[in-house]
């Protein structure tokens, strides 16, 4: 337990509220239902015990907010957006958020408009297939090699405006 205390008071700072003053109880509860798990030989994968305190924290913290919400606690919008991804670090998901924004962007400006179309409604509209296809005319037996090659362009440009994003 001593091992992973400070990794997991860590991660549970990562999904509590700024200034939480639970924090070490949260810390506390998570190492204590992984203790009493491992007594019982429930966790049997020592690789597993990493994954499985991520899971622990997430519930537990997750939880008790349902249960403050449920009290009627208020919780500001501010308060929300500051909370961190649950994975990867900051810089990580400065980059992703940059690369979505340049993907969006050239998206728009893709020459194609049925290409542009199909690729902002399948994928970030999530639209149904079969309504595109009928929206747009296509027969949808060929929706699959349609989209592909809109991919297909999209990654073109990408990549010429910014290099191998690989």
């Amino acid at each position: 337990m001593r091992e992973y205390q400070n990794v997991v008071r860590v991660l549970v700072r990562r999904h509590t509220r700024p200034n939480e003053p639970m924090l070490d109880d949260f810390v506390q509860d998570v190492l204590h239902h992984v203790l009493e798990k491992l007594r019982a030989r429930e966790l049997r994968d020592p690789a597993a015990l990493p994954g499985y305190l991520r899971q622990a924290i997430v519930h537990s913290t997750t939880a008790e907010y349902r249960r403050r919400a449920g009290r009627g606690e208020p919780v500001a919008a501010e308060v929300l957006e500051q909370l961190p991804a649950e994975h990867g670090d900051p810089a990580e998901r400065l980059r992703t958020q940059q690369l979505a924004a340049h993907v969006r962007t050239v998206l728009a400006e893709m020459p194609v408009a049925r290409d542009r179309a199909l690729l902002a409604r399948f994928y970030l509209e999530e639209h149904d297939k079969d309504e595109i296809c009928a929206d747009l005319g296509i027969d949808p037996s060929h929706f699959r090699r349609l989209i592909f090659r809109a991919r297909e362009r999209l990654r073109e440009l990408i990549e010429s405006s910014v290099g191998d994003i690989r």
